[in-house]
């Protein structure tokens, strides 16, 4: 199976137009919907030639999110797109019945038979950027990084005679991802970068995972691409009182019918928490999405060439007097009109 996958993913690669942004999604779908929001734009913005969608790796820890990857993937009809995931857990657990993907895994069909069936997401990896042209590939992360700091951290093998980091540095042309806090340039960060300590009084998932922290610090240090973020205060920019505005998306997705697979998810997540007929949510994954692949335009602005430095404790700062090509955006339109925007990208036909 994987090698069968791996074939397909380089004829994917040689097959199609060098004109499109090609793009290799790193998410983690099971509590926030908003990955599925994410997959969905993906899939109807390469229905409209806008993108080529590499492959979709996952960094949850559930044997049902990867899975639920392949069934989105089969439900648009682009069933060749590989998918990862990260191997380096102890263990797989079974995803709980209030997590989406636990039903999207059980009631949508899909390429993968079982979690077993999926690619090594670091290898994935490996793979595509070693096929690909230099400073070529868009990768979007908007879930946690164990997959690219297993990237980085990876030594030449039979894939490649080079190390992640010059793989990355030779191929990669922009890191985007969901995470940190800028907010005037500094903040706390929420979960995806680790969590901060400041904010264990305030819940008890937004506390430090000194994991996740880790990985996210050796990853800022030493990624040799363009690396942009997109902080909690885009999407959720009310978070812990700071009065930035939310953008909200996720209620048009009911003009679906009723069974599509990125309506059903959103409607699995609210099920469980008060109820399936208002599904709107903040829009922080979304966010960073919709700027990597379409840039600033209307709604961002891009603060580059500085430098992000991320604290043990989960304190973000950004500095512009450090060219270290890395930086973050800020929204610079309202709120409404980035929701409608993106929202719009959410809907689409499901491609033949």
């Amino acid at each position: 199976m994987k090698n069968i996958c791996l074939l397909i993913t380089l004829l994917h690669l040689a097959s199609t137009s060098s004109a499109q942004m090609k793009v290799i999604l790193d998410t983690d779908p099971s509590y926030d919907p908003d990955d599925m929001g994410c997959m969905a734009m993906m899939h109807n913005m390469a229905t409209n030639g806008e993108c080529e969608i590499l492959a979709i790796v996952n960094t949850m820890d559930q044997k049902e999110s990867p899975l639920c990857i392949s069934a989105v993937n089969f439900f648009y009809n682009r069933k060749a797109i590989p998918v990862g995931d990260y191997m380096g857990y102890p263990r797989k657990k079974d995803a709980p019945e209030n997590s989406y993907d636990y039903h999207i895994a059980r009631d949508y069909p899909r390429i993968h038979e079982k979690w077993e069936d999926i690619n090594d997401g670091v290898k994935l990896y490996r793979e595509i950027l070693e096929s690909a042209k230099n400073s070529s590939i868009t990768i979007v992360i908007i879930g946690t990084m164990h997959n690219f700091y297993g990237l980085l951290k990876s030594e030449a093998d039979e894939i490649s005679d080079k190390t992640g980091i010059q793989l990355v540095g030779e191929k990669v042309a922009l890191v985007s991802t969901m995470g940190g806090n800028f907010l005037n340039n500094k903040g706390y960060d929420r979960t995806n970068w680790g969590g901060s300590d400041h904010l264990c009084s305030y819940t008890d998932w937004s506390c430090l995972n000194e994991e996740r922290n880790r990985m996210c610090r050796y990853v800022i240090d030493n990624c040799p691409a363009p690396f942009m973020a997109s902080g909690w205060e885009n999407g959720n920019g009310d978070y812990f009182n700071a009065n930035n505005g939310n953008v909200i998306t996720g209620q048009a997705l009911k003009q679906l019918a009723e069974d599509h697979i990125i309506r059903k998810g959103y409607e699995w997540y609210f099920k469980y928490r008060g109820g399936e007929h208002d599904i709107r949510r903040h829009s922080n994954d979304q966010c960073a999405l919709h700027y990597a692949l379409r840039g600033e335009g209307e709604n961002y602005q891009a603060f580059t060439d500085g430098r992000i430095t991320l604290s043990d404790k989960g304190v973000c700062s950004w500095d512009n007097t450090v060219n270290r090509k890395q930086g973050h955006i800020q929204k610079k339109r309202d709120d409404e009109l980035i929701a409608e925007e993106i929202e719009a990208l959410m809907l689409g036909e499901v491609p033949e």
